[in-house]
């Protein structure tokens, strides 16, 4: 064993000790937030009580919105604390995230042969801020892109190394057999589109052939369709229609849930993956340049895998920001490759605009943001305004040494600043932002205030909306939906005492009649909703 292997094993152990607090610290005391996080534990319990592994369900009918494998692992993580809990639900996400980060860091090794450009890679994909809360969340996102660079980076080792081309074929095929699990035909697509795309633009699409899709065609058939003949069994056709067909043909085609506009992530890639957005223009007009078009091959894999997914979900009529999480490894490659350019070539003048200038405005936005927030503070939570000193002592304390080490063209300290700062301002936030938005995003007070009313066995129904966030909380696995009036008036002058949960807008509506006897045991607000939690007896 040479130094140089001794010192990326010790580097990749101090990387993995890093992204693991980054990713893990705090992360199960908060309660969980509507609107996905709620409903896939719940799923995820549902699946646990039942025994039932493999047909999931929200209350108590089959659930075809997403395929088994978040569910599976959450109830593998859930094992230890013998029920689900906030950890455990996260711990997919927080894990997969350290992953991600890994195969980055090897892929850039790979792609680029420099150690300086994977770690970079790999602290710029941790930093971005929309992965680095994703890594956060129960959700499927991240686990999606874990094996979407999985495949990837699979298939690449395959097609640039002599030896061993069979194993990392058959292993391209599994992790997209896995993403198909993990969230439909999109854990096969988008890398399957992206290498075929990179073939075609090397003039090597006879590779394949090599890559033997009648093998890997079998094993990705065993590991996704025998779920799915199974799940048929137990959901019957009406499920495996959605789950094959309206959950994903129909939202690629006309989407029934977050339609958006073509442009809509144009606008909310740049957003999500601050701070390294900044260094975006400096890429394309280097790459523009003459020296640029010289070195592109260098990064065509990546450019790639970043066109095709954006190019993907951006003609997908439904759209969310999350959506577009497989692209930021490609793009946090292409950034680790032009700021490596940067620091080896600091004193080049192409590096006065692309490089000097989006160094020196992060500072000056830094310093900016300092002042920024407590004023913005003091206007809109001025009962908050003690809570922003920390926070203004890391901006400012960042943004001058950023702006010291940037005059002084000390490159590396810089971005590491940078980096620091981001982890620092997350880490706080952890602390002393999340409990406050905790506060006022969970339901998880209500609902114990129901539980403390309720005696085993009480009937509990919901007003004119399901939200997963209820039945989670009060520990139930069925709860009806009442949406007719007729029917609330049936249910509330029930001989027994009945409980409901009921939005402030119903209730003003509802308490108007009569004929319907409603006493309010507990009222909380749940985000932007008032809720309220009755009876038709008073207690």
């Amino acid at each position: 064993m040479n130094k140089t292997t001794i010192n990326i094993r010790l580097l990749t152990v101090i990387l993995v000790l890093f992204l693991s607090f980054l990713f893990l610290f705090n992360t199960g005391k908060r309660d969980f937030w509507a609107p996905d996080e709620p409903r896939y534990a719940q799923v995820s319990k549902e699946m646990r009580d039942s025994g039932n592994f493999i047909l999931p369900q929200l209350n108590s009918e089959p659930y075809p919105h997403k395929p088994p494998l978040l569910f599976w692992m959450i109830n593998l993580f859930s094992v230890p604390f013998g029920k689900i809990t906030h950890l455990s639900a996260r711990l997919p996400s927080a894990l997969a995230g350290v992953g991600c980060c890994l195969i980055l860091f090897n892929f850039a090794r790979n792609v680029f042969h420099n150690t300086r450009i994977g770690l970079l890679s790999a602290l710029i994909l941790a930093t971005s801020i929309k992965f680095l809360w994703m890594t956060h969340r129960a959700a499927f996102d991240v686990l999606l892109t874990f094996f979407v660079m999985a495949a990837l980076f699979s298939f690449y080792k395959g097609y640039k190394e002599a030896g061993n081309k069979g194993r990392y074929y058959t292993l391209f095929y599994i992790f997209m057999a896995l993403g198909t699990l993990t969230k439909g035909p999109v854990g096969f697509l988008l890398p399957f589109l992206v290498v075929v795309a990179y073939l075609s633009l090397k003039r090597d699409i006879k590779v394949l052939k090599e890559t033997k899709p009648w093998i890997g065609g079998v094993l990705f058939a065993i590991l996704v369709f025998s779920w799915v003949y199974l799940a048929g069994i137990y959901g019957g056709k009406e499920y495996t229609q959605q789950i094959l067909f309206k959950q994903n043909i129909g939202r690629f085609a006309d989407s029934f849930a977050h339609k958006r506009p073509l442009y809509y992530y144009f606008i909310h890639f740049p957003l999500n993956y601050f701070p390294w957005t900044i260094f975006i223009p400096g890429v394309v007009v280097y790459l523009f340049s003459r020296e640029g078009r010289k070195r592109f091959q260098e990064v065509v894999f990546p450019a790639v895998w970043f066109v095709v997914i954006f190019f993907f979900f951006s003609i997908v009529s439904g759209k969310r920001d999350i959506y577009v999480l497989p692209l930021y490894p490609a793009a946090s490659l292409i950034i680790a490759w032009f700021l490596n350019e940067f620091v080896e070539q600091f004193r080049d003048i192409r590096f006065r605009k692309t490089g000097y200038i989006p160094c020196y405005f992060i500072s000056g936005l830094t310093i900016f943001l300092g002042f920024l927030l407590p004023l913005g503070i003091y206007k809109f939570r001025p009962e908050h305004i003690r809570l922003t000193i920390p926070f203004v002592l890391l901006l400012f304390a960042g943004g001058i040494i950023m702006l010291r080490f940037i005059k002084h063209s000390r490159i590396l300290p810089f971005l590491f600043v940078l980096i620091l700062l981001v982890f620092s301002l997350f880490t706080l936030s952890t602390l002393q932002v999340i409990p406050l938005l905790n506060q006022y995003k969970s339901a998880k007070e209500i609902c114990d205030k129901a539980n403390a009313a309720m005696k085993p066995g009480d009937q509990l129904a919901m007003y004119n909306f399901l939200r997963d966030t209820y039945l989670f909380y009060t520990n139930r696995n069925h709860m009806p939906v009442i949406n007719d009036s007729e029917d609330l008036k049936k249910y509330m002058n029930s001989n027994e005492r009945v409980f409901l949960f009921i939005r402030d807008k119903d209730f003003k509506k509802v308490s108007e009649s009569q004929d319907i006897p409603i006493f309010v045991i507990a009222r909380d607000s749940v985000g932007h909703r008032e809720m309220l939690f009755v009876s038709n007896k008073d207690i």
